[in-house]
């Protein structure tokens, strides 16, 4: 399930400093962590299955079935979930957590397949900004980590924030040229690190706000995730001194993780699902599993 981290991340860039807690209520990552990996399938299946599915779901599902030795239900949900809602196939032929579906007559027929819908796909995309969008958010990702392993020197703020800065002003660039990245042209994975820049252009909040109502139109019409638009209204909020939406969003608090302030907070999990994100509680397991470190939540500040 490690696959949505760097979503996860994008919003708990925080180093990580005390053992994490495990979550009160049984989660999709508190079963994976656990290796109980029925209800791990379980509830991402249930996560997948939603009117508007939770990104990464399907495969996580497909992941914990092959890992509880029920191949033909890991099959059953590769088979029937979009190529394009699917990891690419390196990543999936090197997935240990599907290793023992590699010796099923299934298998190879699977990656062609697999293999074929991407190499269509890819006949209609912009190979150079994909390029360029993907090795940005590597070195992005590689600051960020550092931050992350306990490396908080100044040298090293001062080069993440140049970083942005620069990331920033070409992703200006390319709006301003060819207007909001859509998934058909850079694919989903491409479309993500678009975002992931935008979500790190904090220095710019103007562009942020630009971008956010790119988005709203480019998710309409099927070419951006409607979760990853939360993530940036939330982000737009906070710099706006202003609650936010979806929850996405955190800071410390006497030493702990909590989230922001949030708007309507009792209906939250349901503006939640209308976009693809799973629970609150699901996030805050993630994000304890991710950055080892322990979440206030429900939190007293969360409330508006």
């Amino acid at each position: 399930m490690a696959h949505r981290s760097l979503v996860l991340l994008a919003a708990l860039s925080i180093a990580a400093a005390s053992p994490g807690l495990k979550a009160a209520v049984v989660t999709a990552q508190s079963a994976h962590d656990a290796k109980d990996w029925k209800t791990c399938a379980a509830l991402n299946a249930q996560a997948a299955d939603r009117p508007v599915p939770v990104s990464g779901a399907a495969y996580d599902a497909a992941c914990c079935l092959a890992q509880a030795g029920d191949r033909d239900g890991a099959f059953a949900r590769l088979t029937k979930t979009p190529s394009d809602r699917l990891p690419g196939v390196d990543q999936i032929k090197t997935d240990a957590d599907l290793a023992s579906l590699h010796d099923d007559p299934r298998w190879q027929p699977l990656l062609d397949k697999l293999a074929g819908d991407q190499r269509e796909r890819e006949t209609h995309y912009d190979v150079a900004l994909r390029k360029e969008l993907d090795k940005r958010v590597a070195k992005d990702q590689e600051l960020r980590n550092r931050t992350n392993e306990g490396g908080q020197d100044q040298a090293l703020i001062e080069q993440i924030l140049a970083t942005d800065r620069d990331n920033t002003a070409w992703l200006k660039q390319v709006v301003a040229t060819q207007g909001w990245p859509p998934i058909s042209k850079v694919g989903r994975d491409g479309a993500q690190n678009a975002w992931l820049l935008v979500q790190h252009a904090d220095l710019d909040p103007a562009f942020q706000e630009q971008v956010l109502a790119l988005m709203r139109t480019a998710v309409a019409q099927g070419e951006a995730s409607g979760a990853n638009l939360a993530y940036l209204t939330d982000r737009v909020r906070v710099a706006q001194d202003k609650p936010q939406v979806y929850g996405t969003q955190f800071h410390e608090v006497d030493g702990m993780l909590e989230p922001r302030p949030i708007e309507d907070l009792a209906h939250v999990d349901e503006r939640r699902a209308a976009v693809g994100l799973g629970t609150m509680q699901d996030y805050v397991a993630q994000g304890e599993s991710a950055l080892h470190r322990r979440i206030r939540w429900p939190a007293p500040a969360a409330a508006q």
